[in-house]
């Protein structure tokens, strides 16, 4: 399941860009301005998929989508962010019904699959990803990249103080800096007026912060829209569990996991984003996705991790390198300051 992952982000990300660029067409198309459209090679590529159509009917079908991840109008059903409702609904104080049904999808999938949006939709994520592969990259040469740690309720503080900021500036601030409405608005601002906005600048900050100073900062610690599906992936049928039977304490999931959640020593909190880079690292079997109501499960009790570190010494062989950073790793539960080799 989770090797479809990243066909979907290119999907959407794609998306994201042909909307508006399809949009624009239409209204190029509808001006009669075919001048401006055999002039651009990616207009007149649009064009030759509505050759077969009148003007009309053309302009009619290109503007069928229309929006972006932040709202959405897909053949007059609108889907939008619960983060956009949040922020309307708190500015105007009142709760306007079509915004509330557009909210309807992205909350049941929530309610369903978890913060499936986070790590299967959202711009924003594949970026950062991407991003995050760069800094590591730079750790391997010798760059040794800070990593600054917040406390994981900064996104509700976030989230909080944003809407209060909105409710005295009386428009909506939190769009400003969520990432995924950042983005679909510069792509906008390009496509229609052939420039970039100061969101790029924004993009280049986090992209920056999170190079040098604190792996996947916004993601884990700032997000405001993250704090709203974090809370609503509460009570989420689909998990990622772990098969202790199958597990070879190889401690690959651990480094991977982009919100520090430990898979192998802990239980998944809301908020996992469903990505599954722990599931294709590990050994196959020891982890995977289960649909469960169940959300309190720990591989075992701080005694019984001691005690299953310390039958290890029973064996007659040598114990990694990687196995000794997790068995100190499962008795302290931090990332341990030496990694010796024991020889019994």
């Amino acid at each position: 399941m989770h090797k479809l992952r990243r066909p979907i982000q290119i999907f959407v990300f794609l998306l994201i860009i042909a909307i508006p660029l399809i949009n624009f067409y239409g209204i190029k198309l509808q001006q009669k301005d075919d001048y401006a459209i055999k002039d651009s090679w990616i207009y007149s590529e649009i064009h030759s998929f509505f050759e077969g159509y009148d003007r009309s009917e053309a302009v009619e079908l290109t503007h069928k989508v229309k929006g972006s991840v932040w709202s959405m109008d897909i053949m007059g059903f609108k889907v939008s962010d619960p983060l956009a409702f949040i922020e309307s609904t708190t500015i105007t104080m009142y709760l306007y019904l079509p915004l509330l049904m557009s909210i309807i999808i992205p909350v049941v999938l929530t309610v369903i699959l978890g913060k499936v949006y986070c790590g299967w939709i959202c711009p924003m994520n594949l970026i950062l990803e991407f991003n995050d592969k760069i800094r590591s990259l730079l750790n391997k040469i010798g760059y040794n990249s800070r990593d600054i740690r917040f406390s994981k309720n900064t996104k509700y503080f976030v989230l909080v103080f944003g809407l209060i900021l909105a409710i005295f500036a009386g428009r909506p601030l939190l769009a400003l800096i969520y990432p995924p409405a950042v983005i679909s608005r510069e792509i906008f601002y390009r496509v229609y007026n052939g420039v970039w906005g100061v969101g790029v600048t924004l993009i280049g900050f986090i992209l920056f912060f999170e190079l040098v100073f604190s792996r996947r900062w916004w993601c884990r610690y700032i997000c405001p829209g993250g704090a709203v599906y974090t809370l609503l992936s509460h009570f989420r049928l689909l998990r990622i569990k772990l098969n202790k039977s199958q597990c070879d304490l190889c401690g690959d999931c651990i480094p991977v996991c982009p919100y520090d959640l430990k898979p192998m020593t802990k239980k998944l909190t809301a908020g996992c984003d469903q990505c599954g880079l722990c599931i294709s690292v590990c050994k196959p079997g020891a982890l995977k996705y289960t649909l469960s109501t169940n959300n309190n499960y720990r591989n075992s009790t701080l005694q019984q991790r001691k005690t299953i570190v310390a039958s290890n010494g029973i064996y007659k062989k040598r114990i990694t390198e990687k196995q000794e950073v997790v068995k100190d790793f499962l008795i302290n539960e931090k990332s341990p300051k030496n990694n010796m080799v024991v020889e019994k």
